[in-house]
C-alpha cells in the first residue's frame, strides 16, 4: 500500500505540468498575429490575382469568360463577395454562431467528472489517497430540449441574416456608386466643352477690349466664368476619385488596380413602368430587418417556454465510486433544485415576448410606409425627369436656331457661344434630374431589398459559398 502512496504526489505533479503546457499553447495563439507587411502585400496583389476568381464565379453561375472585358454591377459583386473583408467578418460570425449552437447542444448531455483526493497527514503510518469518479445526469424534459434546440437555430438564422444584410449593403452601395459615376462622367464631358467655350470667349472679349469694343467689366466677367468652370471641372474630378476609391474599398481591392478596370455604367436614357410591380409584397417578403425582428420574437418565445419549464423542480442523480486505502466506497446523491421566483421570470418573459411581437408589427407598418413614400417620390421625380427631357429638346431647337442665325450673320460669335453655354447648362440640369430619378428608384429598391426594375443578375444568395 505504501508504494501507491509514494506514486500519488508524482501523479498530481504530472497533471500540474500538463496544465502549464496548455497555458504555453495558449500563449502561441497570442503571438500568432498577422503581419502588417503580409497584409499589405496580399492587398496590393489582388489586382493580379483576379484569375483566381474563375472557379468561384463559375460555381456561382457566371456564364461568361473571366476576367471580363467590361465590369458592371454583377462582375463587381463577384469580386466583392470574394475579397470584401466585411463579408469575411460576417461569414466568420456565422461560423462562430454554429459552434456556439453545438456547444449549447453539448450542455444538454451528461457530464462526467473525475474526483481526486490526497491527504498528507499520515494515518496509522500511511498516507491515504484515492481516485474516483462522479457522473452527473441532469434530467431535461423533452420540451426543454426542443426549446433549447429552437433557440440555437434562431441564433443561426440571425447570423445568416447578418451575412445577407451585408451582401445587400454591398450590392446597394456598388449600384449607387455606379449611378454616381455615370452622372459624374456625363457632367465632366459637359465641362470639357464649357471650359473650351469659356476660353474662346475670353480670347474674343480680350480682342474686343484691346480694340476698345468691350469694357474691363465684360472681360473680368468672362474670366470669372472661365475660372468658375475650371473649378467645377476640378471638383468633378475629385468626386470621380472619391467614387473610385469608395468602390475599391467596398470590394476589397486597391484603388490602383480598380482604376485599370473597364467599368460599364448603367444606361440612364429610359424610364420604367411600375404598374405591374407589387412593391409592398416584395418588401414584406424580402426585408432582412423584418426577418431579424421575427427571429428576435422567436427567441423571446423560446425564453417564455424555458421560463415556464423552470416552474418545475430540476432533479439530478449523482452516483459515484471512490477507492480509498483499498476500501471500496460507493456514494449516491439525489439533487433537487426548487424553483426560485419562477412566477416573476415568467412575467418578464411574457412581457418580453409581447414587446417583440409589437416590434414586428411596428416594423411591418414602417416598411409599408417607407415603400409608399419612396413610390410617391419615384412618381414625382419621374415627372420632373420627363419635363427636363422636354426642356432639353426645346433648348436644342433654340440652339439650332442660334446656329442658323450665326450662319446668316444675324448674331455674333460671342452670342453663339453664349447660346451654346446656355444649352450645356440645361443639359447639366437634365443630368441632375436624371440622377435624382434613378436615385429615387434605387431607394425604392432598397426599401424592398430585392432587384426590381434595373436589369442585372446579381448573386444575392451566396451564403453557401
Amino acid at each position: 500500500m505504501r508504494s501507491y502512496c509514494h506514486v500519488a504526489p508524482y501523479f498530481f505533479l504530472g497533471i500540474f505540468c500538463l496544465i502549464l503546457a496548455g497555458c504555453g499553447h495558449i500563449k502561441s495563439y497570442v503571438a500568432d498575429v498577422p503581419e502588417k507587411e503580409q497584409i499589405t502585400q496580399d492587398f496590393d496583389s489582388r489586382g493580379a490575382s483576379l484569375n483566381s476568381l474563375v472557379g468561384f464565379v463559375s460555381e456561382s453561375g457566371y456564364g461568361r469568360s473571366w476576367p471580363p472585358e467590361k465590369w458592371g454591377l454583377e462582375e463587381l459583386m463577384y469580386v466583392g463577395l470574394y475579397f470584401s473583408p466585411r463579408l469575411d467578418v460576417a461569414r466568420k460570425n456565422r461560423e462562430l454562431s454554429e459552434i456556439s449552437a453545438q456547444l449549447s447542444a453539448l450542455g444538454m448531455r451528461q457530464k462526467v467528472q473525475v474526483a481526486t483526493e490526497y491527504h498528507s497527514r499520515e494515518v496509522n503510518g500511511q498516507e491515504p489517497w484515492g481516485v474516483g469518479f462522479a457522473v452527473d445526469l441532469p434530467f431535461f424534459s423533452k420540451k426543454k430540449r426542443e426549446a433549447l434546440s429552437q433557440k440555437s437555430l434562431f441564433y443561426l438564422d440571425g447570423a445568416a441574416l447578418e451575412l445577407s444584410q451585408e451582401i445587400w449593403l454591398l450590392h446597394s452601395s456598388l449600384r449607387n456608386n455606379l449611378f454616381r459615376l455615370a452622372a459624374n462622367d456625363a457632367k465632366r464631358k459637359l465641362y470639357v466643352q464649357k471650359v473650351k467655350l469659356a476660353e474662346e470667349l475670353d480670347e474674343l472679349i480680350e480682342a474686343r477690349f484691346s480694340h476698345g469694343f468691350a469694357g474691363r467689366e465684360a472681360l473680368d466677367k468672362r474670366r470669372f466664368e472661365l475660372g468658375l468652370f475650371r473649378e467645377l471641372e476640378l471638383n468633378l474630378e475629385i468626386e470621380r476619385l472619391e467614387i473610385v476609391y469608395s468602390m475599391a474599398g467596398l470590394i476589397g481591392m486597391s484603388a490602383t488596380d480598380f482604376q485599370k478596370l473597364n467599368l460599364e455604367t448603367p444606361d440612364f436614357d429610359q424610364t420604367y413602368a411600375m404598374e405591374a410591380l407589387d412593391f409592398k409584397s416584395a418588401a414584406l417578403h424580402n426585408r432582412i430587418d423584418l426577418q431579424k425582428s421575427l427571429v428576435d420574437f422567436g427567441i423571446a418565445d423560446v425564453e417564455l417556454k424555458l421560463a415556464l419549464i423552470k416552474q418545475y423542480p430540476q432533479i439530478s442523480i449523482v452516483p459515484g465510486y471512490f477507492w480509498d486505502q483499498g476500501d471500496n466506497i460507493w456514494n449516491f446523491a439525489l439533487g433537487l433544485v426548487l424553483p426560485n421566483h419562477a412566477d416573476a421570470f415568467v412575467l418578464q418573459a411574457e412581457a418580453s415576448r409581447s414587446l417583440k411581437h409589437l416590434k414586428v408589427k411596428e416594423k411591418q407598418i414602417n416598411i409599408l410606409s417607407e415603400v409608399d413614400q419612396n413610390h410617391a417620390t419615384v412618381l414625382s421625380t419621374q415627372e420632373s425627369f420627363q419635363q427636363s427631357r422636354l426642356n432639353l429638346r426645346r433648348a436644342h431647337h433654340m440652339f439650332a436656331g442660334s446656329e442658323r442665325g450665326f450662319s446668316a450673320g444675324d448674331i455674333s460669335r460671342v452670342e453663339l457661344y453664349d447660346a451654346r453655354l446656355n444649352y450645356l447648362q440645361i443639359a447639366e440640369r437634365f443630368i441632375d434630374n436624371k440622377f435624382t430619378y434613378f436615385s429615387a428608384f434605387a431607394e425604392l429598391e432598397d426599401s424592398c431589398q430585392t432587384p426590381l426594375v434595373f436589369k442585372y443578375r446579381v448573386p444575392m444568395d451566396i451564403n453557401k459559398q
